[in-house]
Parts: structure tokens; C-alpha cells; sequence
């Protein structure tokens, strides 16, 4: 057992025994020894304090608490707490990944030094609740302190989004990746029914702290579900015209290396076409992305063509 994982193990110990105490003395006012075995016990958790605060500024570490709560149910199931942490280390992973590179990112491909920096160390837990620590190498500290801090930042503004604006404005900011991992995270609280919160800090008794209810999550999960950017680009090609079919606004295109294009016709476009002619022809390429899936969806419309050598026979409608 770490040092860490020790004092966190007596610390949550010793906040029991208080809340104990101090409920016994609510009943029974007058007890002097209650009085006397609260005192001590209060003396023992700020000491406990006192020694993690110590330890995390010699580690140079980050504090994190990460708590689920199921009020509807004294059950936690091993696989909904693994799948809560797994969700939010890569939800933490992906905007660090982001802050640290100072690039949006599209995909969730971190490098193996924000992987290390942003790695949460298990440093004890206690019912209902996880509770984990984040530590930096020494001599990173300066640098990988300040983006932690923005990332948790980051973080906290996702889960805490109530606007389909506010997700836009922060993939913008760090990218479409970090927020389809909130996406996941959200989706595993909605449906397990997890009131969630976490805090950070540099000391144990100065932690930032966030909550996100269950309500919260489903409406997270919502807004990024319900989210997509569309971009629309002309594009100009040359191909052989596979298909084309006026009448059901349809197109089939071979261009170079073998890829084949289909799709819709553009309203006021010619309604015969040659098949098996070469073609130099003007599209709308239209991509989709999707925020809860990071998926890009292109569809093309044909909105012209001509010809660029007459071969084969004629198709119409």
C-alpha cells in the first residue's frame, strides 16, 4: 500500500468516526466523554490533513475525488463503477490531449505523454463513493499543473453544458473527440441512474468541486446526441457515369483509383445522361459529423455536368 493510499484509507476512516460522534452528540448534548472522544478524533482527521497536504506538495500532485451515488439503491455494481472511471479518465485524457497540444482533436488518439499526465492513481474508496488521485512527474510539474487545471475546467463546462450552443462553443475550442467521450460518460450515468461529483485541488480541504446529477447527465447526453455540423463544399471531378436516373434523382460515378460516388440530382439538372461516359462534373459534397459518435457522414448532390468524350450507350428518362 502506497503512503498515499494509506492516509486517504485513515482519513475516510476518521471522517466516519466523526460523523458518527457528532451524530451521537446531536442526541445526547451533555456526554462529556462523546465531547472528549470527538475532539480527539477531530484532532487525529486534521492531523490526517495536514500529513496529505504535505505529501501532495512533496509528490507534486493533483487531488482528485471522484464519487457516484445511487440514492434509488444500496447497489453498485463492480461493472457501472469501472465503467463511470474508465469514462471519465478518457474524458480527462481527451481535453488534456487537446489543452496540451493547443489543437482541437477530432479523434481520440492521445499521445503517450498526455496518457502518463493525465493518468488517475486509485488512492483509496469508501461506499457509494471512488476516490482517486492524479500525480505529475516532477519535472513536468509547471507545465502539465496549469493545463490539468484547464482541462478539469473544460471538464466541468461540458458536463455542466445546458445549451446546444455551449457544446458547439467548447468542440470548437478542443475538438469533437472530448466531447464524444463526454457523450459515453454521460450515456453510463444517465443509464445506471448515477448521481455523480469531483472535485480538484492542490489540498485536500481546497477542492473544486462540481456536481452532475442523473438529470444533469440526461441532459448532457441530449444535447451532444441531438448535435451535428454540417459543411458543404463544391467539388469538380472527372469520371465515367455508371448509373444516372432522372426520375429518382439518382447518380453513380467512377472516378479515379476505383472510387465510386453516388448520389442525389440537383433540381434543374438534365434528366438523360450517357452512361459509360467520361464526364467532368460539378458536385456538393456534404459532410455530417456527428458529436455523440465523432462519425463523418458525406452524401454528394449532382448539380451539373458535361461531357468529356461521348462513349457508350444512352440512359434517360
Amino acid at each position: 500500500m502506497s503512503e498515499l493510499t494509506e492516509l486517504v484509507d485513515k482519513l475516510r476512516d476518521t471522517e466516519s468516526a466523526v460523523a458518527q460522534l457528532t451524530r451521537a452528540l446531536e442526541g445526547n448534548p451533555a456526554d462529556q466523554v462523546l465531547r472528549m472522544n470527538a475532539a480527539s478524533i477531530q484532532r487525529r482527521h486534521s492531523d490526517l490533513v495536514r500529513r496529505l497536504n504535505h505529501l501532495l506538495h512533496v509528490k507534486q500532485s493533483e487531488f482528485v475525488e471522484y464519487r457516484i451515488a445511487r440514492d434509488w439503491t444500496n447497489s453498485y455494481p463492480a461493472s457501472v463503477v469501472a465503467r463511470s472511471l474508465l469514462a471519465f479518465q478518457e474524458l480527462v485524457t481527451s481535453v488534456f490531449d487537446s489543452v496540451r497540444s493547443g489543437t482541437p482533436k477530432m479523434r481520440y488518439r492521445p499521445s503517450p505523454d498526455s496518457l502518463n499526465f493525465s493518468s488517475l492513481e486509485f488512492a483509496g474508496a469508501s461506499t457509494g463513493s471512488v476516490v482517486i488521485s492524479l500525480a505529475v512527474d516532477n519535472d513536468r510539474l509547471l507545465l502539465a499543473e496549469t493545463e490539468l487545471d484547464r482541462s478539469f475546467q473544460v471538464v466541468e463546462r461540458i458536463l455542466s453544458a445546458r445549451e446546444s450552443d455551449d457544446i458547439a462553443l467548447i468542440a470548437k475550442e478542443i475538438g469533437v473527440a472530448a466531447i464524444t467521450k463526454a457523450y459515453v460518460w454521460a450515456d453510463v450515468s444517465a443509464a445506471s441512474g448515477l448521481d455523480t461529483d469531483f472535485a480538484w485541488g492542490k489540498q485536500y480541504g481546497d477542492l473544486h468541486r462540481v456536481e452532475i446529477s442523473k438529470a444533469d447527465a440526461e441532459l448532457v447526453k441530449s444535447l451532444i446526441e441531438n448535435k451535428s455540423d454540417e459543411s458543404s463544399t463544391p467539388v469538380t471531378l472527372v469520371g465515367i457515369m455508371h448509373g444516372y436516373d432522372g426520375a429518382t434523382s439518382y447518380f453513380h460515378l467512377e472516378v479515379a483509383d476505383r472510387q465510386h460516388i453516388k448520389g442525389d440530382i440537383a433540381p434543374g439538372v438534365s434528366k438523360t445522361c450517357l452512361t459509360g461516359a467520361r464526364y467532368r462534373v460539378t458536385l456538393d459534397r456534404k459532410v455530417t459529423l456527428k458529436y455523440a459518435t465523432g462519425e463523418e457522414k458525406e452524401t454528394y448532390t449532382l448539380t451539373g455536368f458535361e461531357s468529356a468524350d461521348v462513349v457508350g450507350d444512352t440512359d434517360s428518362n
